[in-house]
Parts: structure tokens; sequence; C-alpha cells
């Protein structure tokens, strides 16, 4: 480190530069004009001297100081080592406020921060795409000019952040946004919203899947308490009674029974609980049972049409392919007026894989209702599907099932027309012989 100078050195190297105007002066007997002048010079030394460090600092700020002498190199080296300092310093929180923003924009959640005055202080990415705000344009602008729901206006004053606040995203109402404020710093505030509409979903459906079970359940546990009462009231029922009491009680344990099943295929679907058994599965006398049994269920009172390559096989789980096949049949049996017909087809396609393809002549489905029906217990009529034997629960296995094997259910339907149910089985799957 340079020692600095003290005092007595520097009036010493002062008395040293101005001895030879003395001594000079004593010669010409003019001593005080001699030291004058000696100041002089002095001045204009440091004059320049202090010319040169202006320079440096305003015009040549990157460069190395100008050499020099004296008291000045202790100056010039002074603000050259603090700059350097400074200049880590500066990097150091360069890197930090780096790290700080990357971090806050790898976060799954959007993150603003936002002054008392409640103007806008930075915002990540997400909080651009799911609230609306642009960066760094919208810097200073009031976070309320964007989230104008008077819920949240009410929410931001009342300034009790100690319950988190649900809103639909400005962007997209459809998106629910759970918001929590937090303080950040002196008369700052941090916000972060996490995209919570999932959840909210997942929570209907809960609420929905409860209220559809207690409810399928409701009908045949009443009519099989009904004859259970009626039953034991008579101390020897009649016949008739019995036979009639013993066909509705065995129907709906039957319904009971076929309910709990598909719950069950259903949730190890979900669950990812079926093991996909690798046998070559027989597509083309699979279909011809499955088409008689449909001709069955509907009393021999349709057209079945079949288009099927016989040497078109597939490599997977019988029991879940059956299980796919049969539900989009029978579903057009159920819904197709007596008369009409019904095709099938399955088909190899060029890539390797294979289509499959079932087109009923029904009443078709209204556009809005298309989305809707691989959920669980959705029905288009409720007291149709119900009275033809439908649980609600097909398409959503059927879904499910393609899911496994990297496959989606397509549907088309137009009202009065049909309805087209259709998959495609990727080449992985498919053996030919």
């Amino acid at each position: 480190m340079r020692q600095l100078p003290s005092s007595k050195n520097l009036f010493i190297k002062v008395v040293i530069f101005l001895l030879p105007f003395f001594l000079i002066g004593m010669f010409f007997n003019a001593p005080i004009e001699s030291l004058c002048i000696g100041l002089v010079c002095l001045i204009v030394w440091h004059y320049h001297q202090l010319s040169l460090l202006i320079d440096w600092l305003w015009k040549k700020r990157g460069a190395y100081p100008p050499a020099s002498k004296g008291i000045w190199a202790d100056v010039f080296d002074g603000i050259y080592q603090q700059q350097r300092k400074h200049r880590k310093k500066r990097n150091e929180l360069t890197v930090l406020v780096r790290r700080f923003r990357l971090g806050a924009e790898s976060l799954p959640d959007a993150a603003l921060v936002f002054n008392n005055d409640r103007t806008l202080v930075w915002c990540n990415s997400l909080a651009q795409k799911m609230l609306g705000f642009k960066w760094p344009e919208d810097m200073g602008n009031r976070i309320d000019n964007f989230l104008r729901q008077p819920e949240f206006i009410e929410y931001l004053e009342l300034e009790n952040y100690e319950k988190p606040f649900e809103f639909p995203s400005p962007v997209n109402e459809l998106t629910i946004l759970e918001c929590r404020i937090a303080p950040f710093e002196k008369d700052k505030w941090t916000l972060i919203a996490r995209d919570i509409t999932q959840i909210k979903q997942i929570e209907q459906m809960r609420k929905d899947f409860i209220a559809n079970v207690s409810h399928e359940l409701r009908t045949p546990l009443t009519v099989m308490r009904g004859y259970l009462e009626l039953l034991t009231e008579s101390d020897v029922p009649e016949a008739a009674i019995w036979k009639k009491a013993h066909a509705m009680m065995n129907e709906q344990t039957i319904r009971m029974d076929g309910l709990v099943n598909q719950l069950l295929t259903l949730t190890k679907l979900e669950n990812k609980q079926f093991v996909l058994a690798q046998s070559k599965v027989n597509v083309a006398r699979l279909l011809q049972m499955i088409a008689e049994e449909a001709k069955t269920l509907s009393d021999n009172k349709h057209i079945i049409n079949l288009d099927i390559e016989p040497n078109l096989f597939i490599s997977s789980s019988e029991e879940q392919i059956r299980s796919a096949f049969s539900n989009l049949i029978f579903n057009a049996a159920r819904y197709t007026p007596a008369g009409k017909s019904i095709n099938i087809s399955w088909k190899a396609l060029d890539n390797g894989g294979a289509r499959f393809v079932c087109r009923d002549t029904g009443d078709g489905i209204p556009a809005e209702h298309l989305s809707r029906l691989t959920e669980r217990f959705y029905r288009v009529n409720q007291a149709r599907t119900r009275d033809s034997g439908g649980s609600g629960l097909g398409l959503s296995i059927v879904k499910h099932i393609l899911a496994n094997h990297n496959s989606d259910l397509e549907i088309s339907s137009q009202v009065n027309v049909g309805s087209t149910f259709s998959f495609t089985i990727p080449a992985q799957f498919i053996v030919k012989e």
C-alpha cells in the first residue's frame, strides 16, 4: 500500500522547491520577487496537473491515469484505485442483479414489484403473459390500470394480505389466478400470481364426481329399497310381485356392478396402473364379435356394415382394446334409431399405423357438446343416456385407453346426419401378417 506523505513532508518539499528561487533572488538582491516567481511556477504546475485530472476523469475515464510526480502522483493513483474498486463492486452488483432477474424469470409464477402508490417497479415475463403488462414500457404506471377487477382493487385498498386472493386473468378470463402480496422493502411490495385453473377444474371435477356417483347409485338403491319394503310388509308376497321385484332388483344390481367396475377401470387407467400386456390382438375377429353383440343389444334393429382388413393385429392388452372398441360401437347402437346403419372400418395406413372409424346415422350431437364428451359422467341428454343403460363413463375410458397407445379420440358430428368416432393406432403397436 502506498504511504501517503505527511504535512511535514509536504512543507519540506515546498521549501526545497522555492529554495533555488530564494538563492537566485538573493544574488540579484530581489528575494521577494524571486519567491513570488517560484510560487507562480508552483501554482501553474498544480493547475496543469488539475487540468490533467479533469481531462482524465471526464474524457478518458477508462484509461490509465496520466504520468505525474509528487503529491499529484498520489492523487491520481488514489483515484485510480478507487475507480477499480468501484468498477469491481459494480460488476459484482451487475452479476447479482442479473442472477436475481434470471431467477425471477425462471419462477413458474408471475412476479412484480410495485410502490406504495401502486406504480410498477419491475415485472417478469410471466407477469407480462398472465397479467398483461409490458416491460419496460409500463414501468411507473399504476398496476390497478391493468388489474381493474373491483374485487382486486378492494383487496389492494384493505392492505390485509394474509390470505391469497383469486381473480380471473385480465388476458384470459378462463384462467384463474391466485395472488399473494408481501412486503419487499421500504415502501415497496411484491405480488406473486400463479395459475390455479387446473386445480379449480380438479376441485370441480371432484365435486361433480361425488354428485354424479351419488345420483347414479341413488336410483337403483331407491328401487331396491322400495321392493324390499314391499316384500317385508307382505307375509307371503304374490308370485307376480316377487317375480317383478326380483327382475328389477337384479337389473339394478347389474347396473350398479357395471358402474363400479367402470369406475375401477377408469381409476386404474388414470393412475397408470394398467400394464399393457403385449399379446397379439386379432382385431378383425374382435370387431366381428362386438358387432354381433351390438346387434343383440339392439334386437337386430340396425344394419352394421364392417370394412375390416383381416391381417391387421394390435400388440397390446386385449382387455383394453376390447373396451375401447365396444364402448364406441355400443354407443352407436344405443343412439342410432332402429332401421338405420352403423359403418365400422379398420384399415392400414401408409405410415405403418392403422385407423379405426365408427360412423353412425343417428341424431347427431350439437357442436357445443363435442369438447366435453370424454368427461366423466358427461351426458348430452341425461334422461336418454340413463334410460339407454349408459353410465356416462364409456368415452372417458376410451380416451384414457387411447392415451396408453399414444393416440387420441377424434369426434365429429352433424345434427340429424350422424356422428363419427375415430382414432389412429401408431405403427409401434401394429402387427401385420
